[in-house]
């Protein structure tokens, strides 16, 4: 009994609904109009409310989840094949929620239909294995294709990953035994990729330390995981020693160094491995070397940036990461010819899920960049090896626009430039696309949340209709990833807002942090939980609209309070980008000020003089409010390794400058 909606159609369509209903038969309706392209839920329609209301009749909200990547789905052969269960077979689940009353509209079904999406994840996460498992059966699967490459030379098919992370399985059986937390100073590589996959099978947590944070916090960070291995290696220890880090003796008595443990690889252990690797079924190896880790089980343990206080120990179970893969996963539609661009740092959760686990999880090939400032390497990796998809930030994205040696056919393979970590910059977005051909997609999320919250994708023509479906929003971060729930509520009282409203951030998600490491208070803060969803307290600031798009407007610590007046930072910003343009690179910040309770100071680094700048936000429509008290030119703007900027350190400067301008007043005067 199918009732046909389409061109022309839509009005009797509707009619038809409203007489099986007042007839009371069941009918059935999916909202969104289209089949799925990837594991978002779209718009809802409006029609259905037509058809539903003054009917006697309630509205069941449903969730399906398993079909995406089925023979009847759009799915890419590949992604079809990997989302199978280990046995062949597809496990669909549905969902049903609590009825409604018919008059309810689309975005609240909608609403619903999300918050059943959570809890089908969660079933659907039980069946899982932790990523090296699933590695495995990739790798086990296609041990002649490509796995990972980097700008070392380093070219590894499926069949050599096997056989080095036995030869290291082998070399590291007596070390770290009775140790949970292994830690790891190593760049986006190979070596960085391998390493993390041992420990995983070893059944240890890793800790992939910050390098680009003082040597007092990478120490301190060290200390903290209670760390007596880390893994290195001594070529990478001299570089870090050129910028100043004394790890070597810092470190001393913990450090391990790659390049010793290769002198005691022969080639006899190297063949055995390689055998091994060959001969070996995919159950034998996993009884052998795979120690017994639950989905459950603590992961890895990555410190945060301290762009803005210290640096935190972020908890990643496996079910964690594993939510987080597949999700990406489910966006991406790879076809199994992907490559994905790794220049990201491995102590970064961008870096580490979506470019280093992501690809061995789901068979698909990695190619590594150690520095992502690098723009002739990232370009040169690209080009080489044809790579798809590639993560990086708005200051990243930016150097590649700028760099002369860059041809714009280096890129021309890309079919994914997905931007995350900090706020996408609109000229950035233009330029990129004006120079190589590609669209960068903006995402948002969190080290908290492993991290993807939610992510632009290319709008669609619907084929049938001619009809644009839109998965992009200019200004917003995307609809969130299939299983997550965005909650908007009032900072103070948690309570929820409407569509529409800025508030607080609530993240819902299996990709939602276990806690902060030996820090139990500071996880109160964070972990919310409502209505048997654990929710992460982002910080952050924003709305959703109707149609799902979440759009971040700035974070709950980035305000300035003048005269009583909250000062978004954030807006201020904003702002100001559209009056400068990319003629400076710059931030606000606020500093206590004796009169106003605090005044907004502006760093700036370019070749425009402090009083052209301050002239052009002068004459600008920029509320005089709003308008910065102080402006600095500086030699660079700081920034994290991540390339986004260390809001606590141009804080710190930021004082540093008003006060010494205070103390040169205060000289003269005298």
């Amino acid at each position: 009994d199918v009732i046909p909606i389409g061109a022309g159609a839509s009005k009797s369509a509707l009619e038809k609904i409203r007489e099986c209903l007042d007839a009371g038969d069941v009918v059935a309706l999916f909202p969104e109009g289209h089949i799925s392209y990837n594991g978002q839920i779209d718009e809802f329609a409006h029609g259905y409310e037509i058809a539903a209301s003054d009917t006697n009749s309630v509205i069941v909200p449903f969730y399906l989840r398993g079909l995406w990547g089925s023979s009847f789905s759009r799915a890419q052969k590949y992604y079809q094949r990997i989302s199978r269960k280990v046995d062949g077979k597809r496990a669909i689940r549905v969902s049903f929620g609590a009825p409604l009353a018919p008059e309810t509209k689309a975005p609240q079904v909608r609403e619903k239909v999300v918050e059943l999406s959570f809890f089908s994840w969660a079933e659907y996460l039980k069946t899982l294995e932790p990523m090296q498992f699933s590695w495995l059966k990739h790798a086990k699967a296609d041990m002649f294709k490509r796995s990972m490459v980097d700008s070392t030379g380093a070219d590894l098919n499926n069949l050599k990953v096997i056989a080095t992370v036995l030869v290291f399985l082998s070399k590291f059986k007596f070390a770290f035994l009775k140790e949970r937390n292994v830690g790891v100073i190593l760049p986006s590589s190979v070596m960085g990729s391998i390493i993390n996959l041992m420990l995983f099978i070893r059944g240890k947590i890793s800790v992939n330390l910050n390098y680009t944070l003082s040597e007092q916090n990478l120490i301190g960070c060290a200390d903290k995981a209670g760390l007596r291995s880390i893994i290195t290696s001594r070529q990478f220890i001299a570089k870090l020693k050129a910028r100043g880090f004394e790890l070597e003796e810092s470190l001393k008595g913990r450090l391990i160094y790659l390049e010793d443990v290769a002198q005691g690889i022969s080639k006899a252990d190297k063949i055995c491995a390689m055998l091994k690797a060959i001969l070996m079924p995919r159950w034998l190896l996993e009884l052998i070397y795979f120690r017994d880790v639950r989905i459950d089980d603590d992961a890895t343990i990555l410190f945060s940036s301290g762009s803005e206080g210290t640096p935190k120990g972020i908890v990643l179970t496996h079910k964690n990461i594993m939510a987080n893969i597949k999700q990406i996963s489910e966006i991406v539609n790879t076809d199994g010819n992907d490559v994905i661009l790794a220049s990201l740092p491995i102590f970064h959760s961008f870096g580490l899920t979506a470019a280093t686990f992501f690809p061995l999880s789901e068979g698909i090939a990695s190619a590594h960049v150690p520095d992502p400032t690098d723009a002739f390497a990232v370009g040169k990796m690209v080009a080489k090896y044809h790579a798809t998809i590639m993560f990086g930030t708005s200051t990243f994205f930016r150097l590649y626009t700028k760099n002369k040696k860059l041809n714009p056919l280096m890129f021309s393979t890309i079919r994914y430039a997905i931007a995350g970590a900090e706020k996408l910059n609109a000229a950035v977005k233009r330029e990129f696309k004006m120079k190589f051909g590609v669209e960068i997609y903006e995402g948002y999320g969190t080290t908290e949340t492993s991290p993807v919250v939610s992510v632009n994708t290319a709008n669609v023509l619907e084929p049938e209709f001619f009809k644009e479906l839109v998965f992009s929003k200019e200004g917003s971060v995307g609809l969130p990833t299939a299983g997550t729930i965005i909650r908007i509520c009032d900072p103070t009282s948690l309570a929820k807002l409407e569509n529409g409203q800025a508030g607080l951030i609530l993240i819902g998600g299996h990709q939602v942090m276990k806690g902060y490491y030996l820090d139990e208070e500071r996880t109160k803060e964070a972990i919310v939980e409502l209505d048997g969803v654990r929710y992460y307290n982002s910080g952050d600031i924003g709305f959703l609209d109707e149609a799902g798009f979440l759009t971040i407007t700035d974070r709950l610590s980035r305000f300035a309070k003048i005269g009583g007046e909250m000062i978004s930072l954030g807006a201020l910003e904003a702002q100001i980008s559209a009056v400068l343009g990319d003629e400076a690179t710059f931030v606000c910040t606020n500093v206590a000020d004796e009169k106003k309770g605090e005044q907004v100071v502006m760093l700036f680094s370019g070749e425009i003089s402090e009083e052209e700048l301050a002239a052009r936000i002068r004459a600008s429509a920029i509320p005089s409010i709003m308008q910065p008290s102080k402006i600095y030119k500086v030699e660079a703007v700081p920034v994290l390794g991540t390339g986004k900027v260390d809001f606590k350190s141009s804080k710190k400067l930021a004082a540093q400058l008003v006060a010494g301008e205070g103390n040169l007043g205060a000289a003269e005067e005298a």
